[in-house]
């Protein structure tokens, strides 16, 4: 006749024949394959997931550098073209084929900001562009800025008269390959308009 041996386990008891008592050593070994996946499980799960987030960091990282270059070229051409009037550093910063659409309705070129800026710069010698504000998106960089200078050249017809002149002005500039490749400009011309006694 078969003896048997019962054994208590987790609140029930169990009834092993003599011959099988080696069975509770498997289902132990089991319970400790089962931890021991669920470790390998979980250290899988969390090395992919610090992964995703490292990869997620270093493309935020690379993007807030391409804005960060972004701003400053086109801070360097507020500072360096329109304050300093050096036109020789625009062919570095403005595309080839760059096109400024201003308020009024003319499109110009490359050639045709030069011209503008070197006679802007006759009209107001001292002419300088502060930057107020400058906010960058994908491949657009928005400047809020200060257009002042002295009026003692000549501009548009008018006779210098010596007056200090001073009008806001805003800006916006997509960026291609490293430079400024198109711009968008509206400006305070009311204000201007009236510091010179034409209203």
């Amino acid at each position: 006749e078969m003896s048997y041996r019962r054994v208590h386990s987790h609140g029930t008891w169990l009834a092993f024949p003599d011959g099988w008592w080696p069975l509770q050593g498997v289902v132990t070994m089991k319970r400790v394959m089962v931890l021991i996946i669920s470790v390998v499980v979980l250290a899988c799960v969390t090395g992919c997931a610090v992964r995703h987030a490292r990869r997620e960091l270093s493309d935020r990282e690379a993007t807030q550098a391409v804005l960060e270059a972004n701003k400053a070229l086109v801070l360097r051409a507020h500072e360096d073209v329109w304050s300093s009037g050096n036109l020789d550093v625009v062919d570095e910063l403005y595309s080839l084929d760059y096109v400024a659409h201003w308020a009024h309705g003319n499109d110009s070129d490359r050639e045709g900001l030069k011209k503008m800026v070197a006679e802007a710069r006759a009209a107001c010698p001292d002419l300088r562009e502060d930057v107020i504000h400058v906010v960058a998106e994908g491949n657009l960089v928005v400047t809020h800025f200060i257009s002042s200078g002295t009026f003692t050249g000549e501009m548009d017809g008018l006779e210098p008269s010596g007056q200090e002149l001073s009008r806001p002005e805003i800006a916006v500039h997509r960026i291609a390959e490293g430079m400024i490749a198109e711009q968008w400009t509206v400006a305070d011309q009311l204000t201007l308009m009236r510091q010179l006694g034409l209203m």
